[in-house]
């Protein structure tokens, strides 16, 4: 699905602050390693972790030229703020929206949320271990409204310390979609991958989201590759 780099911003993946399921208090106490995961990840703040999100955003209409656009923002713990476009310092209008847009912060703490409606043990091998999440929490994926039924997701736990942490997170579309009879997704795909901090905590390193399919008839692919530095 081509998007405009404009339009791609609308795109967003909604991250919940809570969701209190009493499937995830069932499903956590009968593994262990859940309790430890969910644990974990509530353990590791949120408002307080500073970083600077640097992502390219390239966008291809069908037998059409590629558009990419490089955004710098900076998460001070409180608030989103745009820094470049492009090389170019952020215009104040730039700023201000995506100031509005930014609703919520990305971060290993959403690990908790995720996992709010359970998971399934998958595989096991020595140093690692997967889960499936046959359905995600509701207002996990939004766009053009709540799509987080469209969802399936996989999870990657290193357990090779005392502490185990999710390694890898993948959300995917199990078959097409439409939205708003406007468009179809044929493929949608967010890939997070986490790795320890210099404190010990994980934390969100990479994300990359492409998103597959149509618009007004016009079909092509939007990829999203997003890197995150932590800021002392």
């Amino acid at each position: 699905m081509y998007m405009s780099p404009i339009k791609s911003r609308r795109i967003a993946i909604a991250l919940l602050v809570a969701l209190p399921f009493a499937t995830a208090v069932q499903a956590a106490a009968v593994d262990p390693l859940l309790q430890k995961i969910i644990a974990g990840a509530r353990a590791v703040p949120a408002a307080s972790i500073r970083f600077e999100r640097t992502s390219k955003n390239t966008a291809r209409e069908k037998d059409g030229p590629v558009q990419t656009v490089i955004r710098v923002d900076r998460w001070d713990g409180r608030q989103m703020t745009r820094i470049s476009i492009d090389g170019r310092p952020a215009t104040p209008d730039e700023i201000e929206t995506a100031r509005k847009a930014s609703t919520t912060v990305a971060g290993y703490h959403r690990i908790a949320d995720y996992l709010a409606a359970g998971a399934r043990r998958t595989a096991e091998v020595p140093g690692q271990t997967s889960y499936r999440l046959d359905r995600l929490p509701k207002g996990t994926i939004a766009m053009g409204g709540d799509r987080s039924d469209k969802f399936v997701g996989d999870l990657t736990i290193d357990t090779t310390s005392a502490q185990p942490f999710v390694s890898r997170l993948h959300f995917f579309t199990p078959q097409p979609f439409s939205v708003m009879f406007v468009a179809k997704v044929d493929r949608f795909d967010v890939v997070n991958e986490y790795r320890l901090g210099a404190d010990g905590r994980p934390m969100l390193a990479r994300q990359v989201q492409t998103i597959v399919g149509a618009q007004f008839g016009k079909t092509g692919e939007t990829r999203t590759e997003s890197t995150y530095t932590p800021l002392r």
